[in-house]
């Protein structure tokens, strides 16, 4: 069933969103600059956020947070992820801020941006709530795509919305399933795959966001790891 105010809330949003179209667009790091990939895990009482950090000029890992967090309050519905998961995302990015005045240049999510029926994917949310660049790698896509994609490591198929490219399809690895990529704010959509494809790895799943979710898992079983827990 369609929630008609979150649908229209998510439409006035979107009309807010910034996706340059620039192709030569590039974020150009300094020496401290930080990209961080989020993921979070659930258990039946509390939500554990992972924020990987690496050097967005060389690529170096630097950390993975896991913070821990009450349920999110707002129940879950398919379609308005970004309300239900976008506040945790927040929420640990503010506690980084507060304990070490972290603030990233590049957010990368677990989930869509601009590749959502209503171009208001949680990359997209998240964006505009910092006001910082954001991108959007998911598992799974919410549109359809080309299914002409190729098999071989780096094809390439585009995600249409109305006749507008909003994200594409990614095959990281020859004969593996597609990943998929959208610009969330402040980027563009080529630069969104520039950034993907630099700091990849060898693995299907983007290598940063692949740490987060490793980490947010073992954390939620109480499991040590190569990561650094931050409880509420």
């Amino acid at each position: 069933m369609r929630n008609q105010e979150r649908d229209k809330e998510q439409e006035e949003l979107a009309a807010q969103v910034i996706i340059y179209e620039d192709t030569n667009h590039r974020i150009k790091f300094k020496g401290e600059d930080a990209v961080c990939s989020m993921d979070v895990a659930y258990t039946e009482d509390c939500a554990f956020v992972s924020c990987d950090i690496i050097r967005g000029k060389t690529g170096e890992w630097i950390n993975t947070f896991v913070t821990v967090h009450p349920l999110p309050a707002t129940p879950y519905e398919s379609g308005y992820f970004a309300y239900y998961e976008g506040p945790l995302l927040e929420e640990c990015l503010q506690i980084l801020n507060k304990k070490y005045k972290f603030v990233p240049s590049l957010v990368i999510v677990d989930g869509h941006g601009l590749a959502h029926p209503r171009k208001f994917g949680i990359a997209c949310w998240l964006g505009l709530r910092l006001n910082i660049p954001t991108i959007g790698v998911a598992k799974k896509p919410m549109l359809k795509y080309n299914t002409q994609l190729g098999d071989g490591k780096g094809s390439i198929a585009p995600m249409l919305l109305d006749d507008e490219v909003v994200g594409v399809a990614f095959r990281s690895n020859k004969g593996v399933k597609p990943i998929f990529i959208s610009p969330g704010h402040l980027i563009s959509l080529e630069t969104s795959i520039y950034m993907i494809k630099r700091f990849h790895g060898e693995y299907r799943i983007f290598e940063p966001i692949r740490r987060a979710d490793q980490a947010v898992r073992k954390a939620s079983k109480g499991e040590e790891g190569d990561y650094e827990l931050i409880d509420y």
